[in-house]
């Protein structure tokens, strides 16, 4: 296919134009080029392989129906075929954006463990708006996903791959190391499924620094040759932190992030990666925890990674442990009273935010509706500031009913009750 040159003017579907400036990269499907269109700079994703008729439509169709959320970079327009092939417009990736492979080689570092929290999340929120829109994405790996270590803003690149859920329009079906056993089996198609397991791999890239199932099995291999590398990720595979399966763990030397990190987690999020890389989930894909789940995971995660009450670094407090010990300071520390509101638990130490999302998972992050700080008249108690901008109700353990108003302060006191107008369930302070 041909090349573009600074000066081309494309035709666009629908009418318009816009012409190419600069290039911006390459990879195994197309050149991305600068353009400018209507006055504003763009990006265009121009073929340089062949694709058929349907997979032209599939594009022009998620261009028409829009994006499902603002976390993709979404075909905007599409063009004509001209120069030998065709293309898509999408917006350009700010600077801001690190890929996810300058972070596994410390080119790029989140500013701190809430910040790559912060990013699971947005990338389970992407995908859940995804799949609830009908869609599957089929090609989940590490180039296709970019992260603000600053904030854990995300955007999501290549959704030309994106198809109807099940579809096969592409004829892409992956990158080895991340696609789903059934697919690397030849037994299955792209599908939600194969998305979840793929998604699991890069939230455990995020978070442990490591493929999760390139430990001892794969560092025996000296050439990892086709049918190894199906042995390895198919039905056969073991996850790095199996707890009845040793065959492949991680290797000194080789995997220390993951060995450092593994201990450090939740049980919940460890629990939750024994069951996404489990054996019931290698040859059930049914059995994989959904996009929901691991949203509620990581909202609990945040909740647990708050100021140590002794150093005041951030560190996780164990909720399902009577003590904690700091993973910076190495003090140990019993459990602070926690606030539940559903299936959450959050530890409520001065620093702590309350966010709406807990009762209401599609909305915001930066929607927080109270915040821990300590007692004005006594810094060894703590309470929580109302900043939701209306009234909450306090039912004391007596059963007294208090007028809490925006900017006021509630003891953080077990038994106390709490009722939000826009919340249809009860928070209630635990010890």
């Amino acid at each position: 296919m041909k090349e573009l040159s600074s000066g081309t003017t494309i035709t666009l579907r629908g009418g318009g134009t816009c012409v190419v400036e600069r290039e911006l990269g390459r990879g195994g499907q197309g050149i991305v080029y600068q353009v400018n269109m209507d006055g504003k700079p763009y990006a265009l994703k121009w073929y340089t392989q062949s694709y058929d008729r349907a997979f032209y439509d599939n594009l022009a169709r998620n261009a028409e129906q829009g994006s499902p959320s603002n976390y993709f970079l979404w075909p905007l327009k599409i063009t004509e075929h001209q120069q030998g092939s065709f293309g898509y417009i999408m917006d350009l990736r700010p600077s801001r954006f690190k890929e996810i492979g300058q972070f596994l080689l410390a080119k790029a570092k989140f500013k701190s463990m809430h910040e790559s929290i912060v990013a699971c999340l947005n990338i389970c929120t992407a995908f859940q708006r995804l799949h609830a829109n009908g869609y599957s994405y089929g090609d989940l790996n590490d180039g296709n996903f970019f992260i603000d270590p600053a904030t854990g803003d995300v955007l999501i690149c290549d959704n030309d791959n994106v198809v109807p859920d099940g579809q096969d329009v592409s004829g892409i079906i992956g990158k080895p190391g991340y696609m789903a056993p059934e697919i690397i089996e030849g037994a299955s198609k792209p599908n939600r499924y194969s998305d979840y397991f793929s998604q699991a791999v890069i939230l455990f890239l995020i978070l442990l620094g490591n493929r999760p199932f390139e430990g001892a099995w794969a560092a025996s291999c000296p050439v990892l040759t086709e049918k190894f590398e199906r042995e390895l990720n198919g039905f056969n595979a073991v996850f790095i932190c199996d707890p009845d399966d040793s065959k492949n763990r991680p290797v000194r030397g080789l995997h220390n992030n993951v060995i450092r990190r593994w201990p450090l987690m939740p049980s919940l999020l460890r629990r939750f990666f024994e069951k996404a890389f489990g054996r019931d989930s290698i040859t059930n894909p049914t059995a994989r925890p959904m996009d929901r789940a691991w949203q509620k995971v990581m909202l609990q995660m945040m909740a647990m990674y708050v100021p140590c009450p002794i150093c005041g670094k951030p560190t996780f407090i164990y909720i399902d442990q009577q003590a904690t010990k700091c993973i910076e300071c190495d003090h140990v520390f019993h459990r602070p009273v926690r606030l539940k509101i559903e299936q959450y638990e959050i530890p409520l130490v001065p620093g702590q935010e309350i966010r709406e999302a807990m009762y209401n998972i599609d909305r915001p992050l930066t929607s927080v509706i109270g915040r821990v700080e300590p007692w004005p008249s006594d810094k060894r108690f703590s309470g929580i500031v109302n900043t939701s901008g209306t009234q909450w109700i306090a039912t004391t353990p007596s059963g007294k009913e208090k007028v809490v108003q925006d900017k006021e302060m509630v003891p953080a006191q077990p038994g106390i009750k709490l009722r939000l107008p826009a919340a249809t369930t009860r928070f209630e302070i635990i010890s």
